[in-house]
């Protein structure tokens, strides 16, 4: 795993969409998510559609004119991001684009775990016919930019501003009055605030990176042990799903693959081994390396559906089960017993004597 180095504020945004959504009353179906990698902050704009006009609009009206351009974008491979009227509005900008490789939404992870939290907000106050979500987009932002975030221990707002945000609760619960304050006696102390906030979220961040780093690492050990290089033969897992065909019986291996070049650490440009097909950039969790690296390849020696990253793991795990034979288990075998335990009615039928009530019954 290969973490996303920032350093300041407002350095690199990542973006995705959200959708589609219960349509609003006022048309609203899409949400753009933005975060700033730095200091977490969110924008959500809600969007009739998801063209590449809609999406270019709602970026320059929420980041660049709020925050200034930022100097990276990473978005994932959608026909809205990769159009030619994009490439244009970030060739004008100076943005330098990011992709992420395709289906491997850890690569913008932090976009994907605010959605969760996003829909999570929002669905705590929708009505029943789910067509207000849009409605409570500012308050469920305030709430998650007003929020100690757990990567830099503190929250977006103080990470931008420099000072916690001024809620309903804070005036209620004040007697001070506000002081009076020069303005460059302020710029100062901010300047300074800043400065002091900025460098424990890099620290902060830093740790978490690497913490996370080590979790991924631990989870996914197979990029560890399988060296990939170019001219390699390897499957390529899918989860595409083709139409008419069923999920029970998709075999998500598919291939075989030609390794052309490695393009940074962990992603690699591949394309058919039958040289039909274009090229294409994929992460390193998606391949497997094929066993039999000749030209005589055919669908035995594809991996099976129900086998994992490590199967020199799954092979242990096997020969460590004790294996009891039938003989020792009749032998050992307890013959069963009517259990002698009295079962007591519950409490609410202790008012009533059965046994009575059975005489009774019988003799009527």
């Amino acid at each position: 795993m290969e973490n996303i180095r920032v350093s300041q504020p407002m350095e690199l945004w990542a973006m995705d969409i959200l959708g589609p959504l219960p349509i609003t009353a006022r048309g609203h179906q899409y949400v753009l998510v933005m975060t700033d990698h730095f200091t977490k902050w969110v924008e959500a704009v809600p969007m009739a559609d998801q063209k590449a006009e809609t999406v270019a609009r709602a970026f320059i009206d929420n980041v660049v004119s709020r925050h200034g351009v930022p100097v990276k974008l990473l978005t994932d491979q959608g026909r809205n991001f990769e159009s030619e009227l994009m490439k244009e509005v970030f060739k004008l900008l100076g943005v330098h684009k990011l992709r992420t490789s395709p289906y491997h939404p850890q690569t913008d992870g932090q976009v994907e775990r605010f959605n969760r939290t996003l829909k999570a907000i929002i669905s705590s106050y929708v009505n029943g016919h789910h067509n207000d979500w849009d409605l409570h987009l500012p308050l469920g932002l305030f709430a998650y930019r007003t929020s100690v975030h757990s990567s830099t221990r503190v929250s977006p707002f103080k990470a931008v501003y420099g000072r916690d945000a001024t809620t309903p609760l804070v005036l209620l619960g004040s007697t001070e009055k506000p002081k009076t304050r020069l303005i460059a006696d302020y710029c100062a102390e901010l300047e300074f605030t800043l400065k002091e906030v900025h460098a424990t979220v890099a620290e902060e961040i830093k740790k978490a990176q690497t913490q996370q780093k080590q979790n991924y690492d631990a989870r996914n050990t197979v990029h560890q042990t399988e060296i990939l290089r170019p001219g390699d033969i390897v499957w390529l897992h899918s989860t595409v799903i083709p139409k008419g065909r069923s999920r029970k019986f998709h075999k998500p291996w598919i291939g075989p693959y030609v390794i052309l070049r490695c393009q940074g650490r962990l992603n690699y440009v591949i394309r058919p081994k039958s040289g039909k097909g274009r090229s294409s950039c994929v992460h390193r969790n998606r391949l497997k390396l094929v066993q039999n690296q000749t030209d005589d390849i055919n669908e035995q020696d594809m991996p099976s559906p129900l086998s994992t990253k490590s199967e020199k793991t799954q092979e242990q795990r096997v020969a460590e089960s004790p294996i009891v034979h039938k003989e020792v288990e009749a032998t050992n075998m307890v013959p069963l017993r009517r259990s002698t335990r009295q079962r007591r009615p519950p409490d609410r039928y202790q008012d009533f004597n059965l046994d009575e009530l059975e005489i009774e019954d019988a003799l009527t």
